[in-house]
């Protein structure tokens, strides 16, 4: 999404007046999160004697290409310059107009953050309305609750920096549990057994699911879906399957090991899957019930919840 003409204009005048020095200006892009690869070209820039405001409007350019996580990117060098408190440190003959241009960015900024705030809470909950329609058609729903909905999204947007592995896997673990409770029949939540732990356990279609769930950078192998599968057939009450969820997704020969499977009850979803459930695209019982069809009907290990939603709606408009 791009950032309207006038406030990239008052972004890069502010930058220009506020932080001046082109170090400074290169630090605040890389505090910022600007991708390394556009920091590369900052640094070309500046050691070319390139104008500060030209270079500003060069990242906000190149940002755009990359999308929603770009736009993530813009946001953040806009609050943080709008929200900028470090006046003490700015040259005396040069403070006086520093703070004009935040003042001007921050008139500007303000109305445009509060206009796109509620631009955004508008298309989230018309999804999360043609997300509840769907879910009509199915039994034992839990109300539809806006506020819960938001706080799976806040809630993950914590978990994902966090940089201890186990304390991320641990929450990341709770959150799943969280999504098991909202959209399924009856969730059970961790537990341990002799010999065992298990990450989830929930009720769905008549069938107990048990739960396993990684977030590591590794993706995850034959070994890992194996050792699911075997707790799932010896499961004590009938025909248990098992939910596979590994952010990172699978590797190759884990998928090829798992191909044209008769017997398969593990299914499997990746960090994709669960963004789309947490961004409402596609809720996670509708998700889970089209995982099972796939397997059931092209005995595909993996089918990715971009392709399902592509074909829902390929239906619907047919």
């Amino acid at each position: 999404m791009p950032l309207p003409q006038d406030i990239a204009n008052l972004l890069a005048i502010a930058i220009r007046d506020v932080i001046w020095f082109k170090d400074r200006v290169y630090d605040f892009f890389k505090s910022n999160g600007v991708p390394a690869v556009i920091l590369k070209e900052v640094r070309g820039m500046l050691q070319e004697k390139v104008p500060t405001i030209k270079i500003v409007h060069h990242v906000l350019g190149e940002l755009e290409k990359f999308g929603d996580p770009g736009w993530v990117t813009t946001k953040k060098l806009l609050t943080s310059m709008r929200y900028w408190k470090d006046l003490q440190s700015i040259e005396p003959d040069r403070k006086l107009k520093a703070e004009k241009s935040l003042a001007a960015l921050a008139r500007a900024c303000d109305e445009y953050l509060q206009e796109q705030a509620f631009r955004e809470r508008q298309e989230r909950e018309r999804r999360e309305k043609e997300m509840h329609q769907s879910r009509m058609k199915r039994s034992a729903i839990s109300a539809l609750d806006h506020n819960l909905l938001q706080s799976l999204r806040d809630e993950f947007d914590e978990i994902y920096p966090m940089t201890d592995t186990q304390k991320r896997g641990n929450r990341f673990e709770q959150l799943l549990n969280k999504i098991f409770s909202y959209y399924s029949e009856r969730s059970e939540g961790s537990f341990n057994r002799v010999g065992e732990q298990l990450d989830g356990l929930f009720y769905f279609d008549k069938h107990c699911y048990y739960v396993e769930a990684r977030w590591k950078k590794q993706k995850t192998n034959a070994g890992d879906i194996s050792r699911l599968r075997d707790r799932a057939v010896s499961g004590f009450g009938g025909d248990t399957k098992a939910l596979f969820i590994s952010f990172e997704g699978y590797t190759k020969d884990c998928l090829d090991s798992l191909m044209g499977r008769t017997d398969e009850r593990v299914l499997l979803m990746d960090g994709g899957d669960v963004r789309l459930v947490l961004d409402c695209q596609i809720a996670f019982d509708v998700l889970l019930a089209e995982k099972q069809m796939d397997i059931v009907r092209n005995r595909r290990p993996f089918v990715s919840g971009f392709e399902i939603l592509a074909k829902l709606k390929s239906s619907e408009e047919s």
